[in-house]
């Protein structure tokens, strides 16, 4: 191929794209930002420099937006940042200021701003970066002020602000704190410690606040070199009065101040004293020697019997308290009684077995023919103690599996997701009871359309993408706290009665609270061929690593081939994606889809769902789609 061509090729590509993500138009600023930005500039005392109003504000100095989906599912302008630093500024912040949903940045120091913070900049939940340094703002700082707890740097120095520090209650991102050089009073709070992620504090020139900085690990504490009146009033003595140390009043008689006709204490009375404090002393560590041998005692019996109890719970000894129901299709919990019997899988059809074990199918009992399947996860049949290293490992990863199932599955509900309707505890293993889907996974769809033993239509298909987006969206963005899947594979997506897909296997799957940006785990989860790269390389992973498996099996759904397919080891990028992405740069892309849906006129359909995909395996975990975007532009291709 020619570089000219391949050039106009890539360019066609990338017009194409933006095409589609800006929806063939102007990008123009959301009109309740807008009004917002004209109120917060108007009340700081913002002039534009050169007296010429902007056609567009985002070109405004200072003035930072990006683009976002509005709710019409449209592409508007939204700001995202603030940065008027050194602007001769003299007015005030304006409530409209919480009227910037998407703002990440306010930046407004070295100005000469008056009165107090609004309360409403608690409605900016992205802010990431509070710079109100060098002004001359007033009053207590918005309590709720810990309510934005992605803020990374807060900076309220060299100001005005009086009243205690009780806004300082959550901040798990901060990595910056500055609020020296003004009025605060009262103790620093020991929610400080609980910022995780502090690196600088400084609270020096505040000389009404009580009490020193909490020591905290890696942390450099800034603080003045001239100590507070009232350090030097409660820790050194007055040479005017005499006032006593703190350690003088512990340990020794006060000296008589001056002026006063007070009579010394003769000589033979503080032998006596001391001897009687010796003594009292002896006795109180003898008390507390023979009380804490026996609390201990005690402790370590209870703990024992504890323990297990708990080792009892982990191998399924609460056998007496039955299966435990998470579905009303499952009216009675004796219609599970046959699970709990050690027989009771014997007389059931085998349907697959997979590394967490085998799965079964049963008919319901009492439910017109409603069918069942049953996941048997085996646990070694050996006493704690007897157990091998690689045995704990397995049991652990097991039972980390179970819980995960049960707390995700277990408790939520969408068309899109295979819910847990039961879970089964026997001595020997567990049974998670699922409904049964009969036409199986994707993978093995796929496999049998491959071999033409089954049809799967381009329409089906399309479907099928669409209603995995739909249950990522929901476990992502619409689901507290979100969650994200770690799996997500052809052969965990399951289709039901009507070809409608079911996100399958959640025991991988972790719960990530709104304050956190991302979760470490100590290795690599997941199936090769599906994990983002940066999760390999940082162990690092969000709900953009889910993103980019949905474009891999995106591709999968066209292409028809799985990324262990011996098609690409045989290619020369020895990768789907890569090799996707070539082709649809190519001169013919086409021939990245499946021969069976050729010829039926809707390759260009077909054509931009990989390119979606390709959007979604971009190597930038920032620059992928959210899962409410993707399933967006699915649900925009009719056919």
């Amino acid at each position: 191929m020619e570089p000219s061509t391949g050039k106009a090729q890539l360019l066609r590509f990338l017009t194409f794209l933006s095409l589609l993500f800006i929806i063939h138009g102007r990008l123009t600023l959301d009109p309740s930002d807008l009004q917002a930005l004209i109120t917060v500039q108007t009340q700081l005392g913002y002039r534009n420099q050169n007296g010429v109003k902007p056609t567009n504000p985002c070109n405004t100095a200072g003035v930072f937006c990006e683009r976002r989906l509005s709710n019409n599912n449209t592409y508007v302008l939204k700001i995202t940042r603030l940065v008027f630093k050194s602007h001769l500024l003299s007015g005030s912040l304006s409530p409209a200021i919480g009227r910037l949903p998407e703002l990440k940045e306010i930046s407004l120091s070295d100005n000469s701003l008056v009165d107090r913070v609004p309360p409403q900049i608690v409605d900016c939940r992205k802010l990431e970066i509070l710079s109100l340094g060098n002004n001359q703002f007033s009053g207590e700082v918005p309590p709720q002020l810990s309510k934005l707890i992605r803020l990374r740097t807060l900076d309220l120095s060299s100001n005005r602000f009086s009243g205690n520090l009780s806004f300082l209650k959550h901040f798990p991102n901060l990595e910056n704190l500055s609020i020296s050089d003004n009025f605060f009073s009262g103790k620093i709070p020991a929610s400080v410690r609980s910022f995780r992620n502090l690196r600088f504090f400084n609270f020096a020139g505040n000389e009404f606040l009580e009490g020193s900085a909490p020591k905290m690990k890696r942390v450099e504490i800034s603080a003045s070199s001239d100590v507070p009146r009232r350090f030097i009033f409660a820790e050194t003595s007055n040479s005017t009065t005499g006032t006593p140390t703190r350690s003088n009043r512990t340990n020794s008689i006060a000296p008589a101040p001056v002026g006063s006709n007070a009579q010394a204490p003769g000589p033979s009375a503080t032998p006596t004293k001391k001897d009687k404090k010796k003594k009292k002393k002896l006795g109180v560590w003898l008390l507390g020697f023979f009380a804490g041998a026996l609390a201990g005692s005690i402790s370590g019996f209870i703990f024992s019997l504890l323990f297990k109890l708990l080792l009892a719970v982990v191998r399924g000894g609460g056998k007496d308290s039955g299966p435990a129901i998470f579905s009303s299709l499952i009216k009675r919990k004796e219609d599970l009684a046959f699970l709990e019997k050690e027989d009771g899988l014997a007389s059931l059809e085998l349907i697959g077995r997979g590394g967490c074990g085998e799965v079964y199918r049963a008919d319901l009992p009492g439910s017109n023919g409603k069918q069942i399947a049953i996941k048997k996860i085996i646990q070694p049949p050996k006493e704690a103690a007897e157990l091998t290293e690689e045995d704990s490992k397995q049991m652990n990863k097991k039972m980390r599996q179970i819980r995960s199932e049960i707390n995700t599955v277990g408790q939520i509900r969408h068309r899109n997701l295979l819910p847990l309707l039961a879970h089964v505890s026997r001595p020997d293993c567990h049974l998670l009871v699922y409904e049964y889907m009969k036409n199986g996974s994707l993978q093995d769809m796929l496999s049998e359309t491959s071999e033409r033993r089954r049809e799967l239509d381009w329409a089906t298909r399309h479907r099928i993408a669409l209603g995995i987006a739909s249950g990522l969206e929901y476990l992502h963005v619409h689901h507290t706290p979100h969650i994200i899947h770690r799996d997500l594979k052809p052969a965990n997506v399951l289709l039901d009665d009507d070809m409608e897909a079911r996100i399958a296997d959640f025991g991988l799957a972790k719960a990530m609270p709104d304050y956190q940006t991302h979760i470490t785990t100590s290795n690599v989860a997941g199936t090769v061929g599906y994990i983002a790269p940066e999760y390999h390389q940082t162990l690092k992973f969000t709900d953009k690593c889910d993103i980019y498996s949905f474009g891999v099996l995106l591709g999968v759904l066209i292409i028809g081939k799985l990324p262990s397919d011996d098609f690409f080891q045989s290619t020369s990028e020895m990768s789907l994606v890569k090799w996707m992405k070539n082709v649809l740069t190519s001169e013919d892309p086409k021939q990245a889809i499946d021969p069976v849906l050729m010829g039926n006129g809707l390759e260009d359909q077909m054509l931009l769902v990989l390119k979606i995909a390709c959007f979604c395996t971009v190597d930038n975990p920032k620059e992928r789609p959210n899962s409410k975007d993707v399933r967006c532009m699915l649900d925009q291709i009719k056919h």
